[in-house]
């Protein structure tokens, strides 16, 4: 049967790379696509959405504030930050800055700051605690050392799914603190694989995450009658960090998905 699964499945199995995609329509909550939708795999920076959400909880319980500094230690710095640079703000920033930071530019050191104010297992105590069963945070961005010694972080489309939806439809956070982390999503400044064939200029709220080897990208279209989650995985392909074969497929079935719901032919 020619439908949009089916062809969506059919762009994936060609292609040189293991792929996992979800799609949902967020009007109804049901899916529009499912295809290996609660494959666990290797996160990349799409971990960083539920972190964004387990510092903004914590603001909301007041443990933390925005205002509050967080510091920056030499071994949370990471050479490819394009925003601590040698001199400059190294002493590090807001909390409300770390986090824009994480999100918008995907920036390591940030992020890797984060961790450390929020501690591992409590990220993974709130991961629990939303409802996320194949997210797991086992290790700082870019420790070589740990994914040596078996230590990775890990999720699902599934998962970032239950992420973005509940903060979509006002189920974590609250009002003021989900506009934050919402304007965050919709600022990335990648945009190479969900958004990379999609000419309009529609509002995308996501985070995408690349490493050798694979690459993911995971957000909500933000149209105005129907939006929709979608989150696209690729692992174990061709592309070293960089490259962009497998966004290349990302933005193939992102595009795909997005005629088919601009059009009403989701058949």
């Amino acid at each position: 049967m020619d439908n949009l699964p089916n062809r969506l499945a059919a762009v994936m199995d060609a292609f040189p790379a293991k792929t996992a995609l979800y799609c949902v329509d967020l009007t109804t909550d049901t899916p529009i696509a499912a295809i290996r939708e609660k494959e666990r795999v290797v996160s990349a920076s799409t971990i960083k959405v539920p972190i964004l959400c387990c510092a903004l909880q914590d603001v909301l319980e007041g443990k933390f504030s925005l205002e509050q500094v967080v510091p920056i230690s030499a071994q949370d710095f990471c050479e490819d930050t394009e925003v601590f640079e040698p001199n400059y703000r190294q002493d590090g920033a807001s909390l409300w800055e770390m986090l824009y930071w994480m999100i918008v530019s995907s920036d390591n050191t940030a992020t890797n700051a984060i961790i450390t104010l929020l501690g591992f297992e409590h990220v993974n105590r709130y991961c629990q605690r939303i409802g996320l069963t194949q997210t797991s945070l086992q290790r700082k961005m870019l420790d070589f050392p740990a994914i040596a010694q078996g230590r990775n972080n890990y999720t699902s489309p599934a998962d970032l799914y239950r992420v973005f939806s509940r903060m979509y439809h006002g189920e974590i956070l609250n009002q003021p603190l989900r506009e934050i982390a919402f304007d965050f999503l919709t600022r990335c400044r990648h945009t190479d694989a969900l958004q990379r064939y999609i000419p309009d200029p529609v509002a995308v709220a996501h985070k995408p995450g690349g490493l050798d080897h694979l690459n993911h990208d995971a957000g909500i279209f933000l149209l105005k009658n129907r939006p929709y989650y979608l989150g696209i995985f690729t692992w174990d392909g061709p592309a070293l960090d960089g490259q962009p074969q497998q966004n290349r497929l990302i933005g193939q079935l992102s595009r795909m998905i997005y005629d088919a719901v601009k059009g009403g032919n989701l058949e």
